[in-house]
């Protein structure tokens, strides 16, 4: 057993998360870390662990969910491979089964090889682990579809005991659906099964200085127009400066398409307005790194996983990445949306940090509600997501600019991204998820009674009325 891991998929830096984050605003802490290479020396990991235990994935939460002082880090690196697959056919489902260290990126490029198949949907980023993924509650984009969560139909933990316990859809339904979000609270994900459906691909329209105020009064019929919508824009935070222009706006839809394509394009066209136009010229990749600079065409027909994602390309290989945000990220109910934008426009008006580079702000996606206790999106959603410098020149600025967009969302029953940045109190966090919680709670007692799998953010948040410091 060793307690430093050699591993570098996709960005570089990536042997550096045992001691901090991505982003570099936490610092695990940790006192002991391990990588263990096999089941059964993560279970002796587990048994014999200091608390708090932590897992890192790929290190990209912005909060202190993995953060462990004085306790245990835990690196699924070694752990990610893939133990079983079924291929979906023609009516059905197929699935695939991997160890809990698996990245989205590994299984996209595990299933384009002879277009084996695909998943349902994409984080933005799939260099994250599909169990810490899961874990907060991402998602990805279209109204139909659910947070990445939703595809898993199995979950296998390793309790704090050491021992496992599995949950699956055909023997414990209701409990897995509840506890697919679990903030590492039931213990290490030593294994999963997503659902795998045939490979398609993805018609994406691309637009750019669209009349952001066109944009926004046209949503709600823009997302019943296209299975996928994101709209990027800097236009706010300048220091009281009008809302202007998006910089992009971005509807996708599966190819071939069980509705005619054509139905959307009045619509967009109206949208355009004097200043809008397809984008059809390469740009650069999200986050692109300057020391390997990648590019793509923003509207065309591409495979699923490239199309899906931001840091993919067509062969499913992971593009470079750099640093260049803090985020926050909120959900509202879709019949709010609308009014929620307006609200975080108005809070912002006034940020001195500017925009761009500093800040940028994304309508990141339309998810479907599920039940997981503690899913971000409990009804039909739409995420605000708000990009921040990550200068530490700036950091206190950005740290006031979370609880005045948190309190500006409150009216419209907003709930934060459990893997980014947010001042909520526990008191707060027990009104929005109430029984739920309560669920969830007792299900952590079963897996963990003295509570070797929580820090103090979960700690706080979870389960004391205290409030954590922002």
């Amino acid at each position: 057993m060793t307690d430093t891991a050699d591993v570098s998929r996709g960005c570089r830096g990536y042997e550096e998360n045992h001691v901090q984050n991505w982003c570099g605003n936490i610092s695990f802490g940790s006192k002991q870390k391990f990588v263990p290479s096999t089941v059964e020396e993560l279970q002796q990991v587990v048994r014999d662990a200091a608390p708090p235990l932590r897992v890192i994935g790929r290190g990209h939460s912005f909060s202190p969910v993995a953060e462990c002082a004085g306790g245990t880090l835990v690196s699924l690196a070694r752990l990610n491979l893939v133990l079983d697959f079924q291929p979906p056919s023609d009516g059905s489902v197929g699935s695939i089964t991997v160890q809990g260290g698996t990245t989205y990126s590994e299984i996209a490029k595990y299933l384009a090889v002879g277009r084996r198949g695909a998943l349902r949907n994409l984080p933005s980023c799939p260099q994250f682990t599909v169990a810490g993924a899961i874990a907060t509650g991402t998602h990805g984009s279209g109204v139909h579809i659910p947070n990445l969560a939703a595809d898993v139909s199995m979950l296998e933990f390793v309790r704090a005991d050491g021992t496992l316990v599995r949950y699956s859809r055909e023997t414990d339904a209701a409990t897995l659906e509840g506890c697919r979000v679990h903030l590492g609270c039931l213990g290490v994900v030593s294994e999963l099964r997503l659902d795998v459906v045939p490979f398609f691909e993805v018609d994406a329209r691309t637009y750019a200085d669209v009349p952001l105020e066109a944009a926004v009064r046209a949503l709600p019929e823009l997302w019943t127009r296209c299975d996928s919508l994101s709209v990027w824009t800097s236009g706010f935070g300048r220091g009281g400066a009008e809302v202007g222009d998006s910089d992009l706006l971005k509807l996708a839809d599966p190819f071939p398409r069980l509705e005619p394509l054509g139905a959307a394009a009045p619509l967009e066209a109206a949208l355009l307005g004097e200043s809008g136009y397809l984008l059809e010229r390469p740009m650069g990749r999200y986050c692109s790194d300057v020391d390997a600079p990648t590019t793509y065409s923003p509207t065309r027909r591409e495979p699923w996983h490239s199309a899906l994602s931001l840091t993919l390309d067509d062969q499913a290989e992971e593009t470079s990445m750099a640093v260049v945000d803090l985020q926050a990220e909120f959900f509202v109910p879709l019949e709010r949306a609308t009014e929620a934008l307006r609200a975080v426009w108005a809070a912002s008006a006034g940020w001195a940090f500017g925009s761009p580079p500093t800040s940028a702000e994304r309508v990141k996606g339309l998810v479907k509600g599920d039940k997981a206790w503690l899913s971000p999106a409990p009804v039909d959603s739409l995420g605000i997501h708000v990009s921040f410098n990550a200068d530490l020149a700036v950091r206190d600025e950005v740290m006031a600019a979370v609880p005045a967009l948190e309190a500006a969302l409150a009216p419209f029953g907003a709930r934060f991204h459990w893997g980014k940045l947010s001042c909520l109190r526990a008191a707060r966090v027990a009104e929005l998820y109430g029984e739920g919680l309560e669920q969830f709670r007792s299900l952590c007692d079963d897996h963990d009674r003295e509570g070797k799998f929580r820090n103090d953010h979960v700690s706080e948040l979870l389960w004391r009325r205290a409030a954590p410091e922002c």
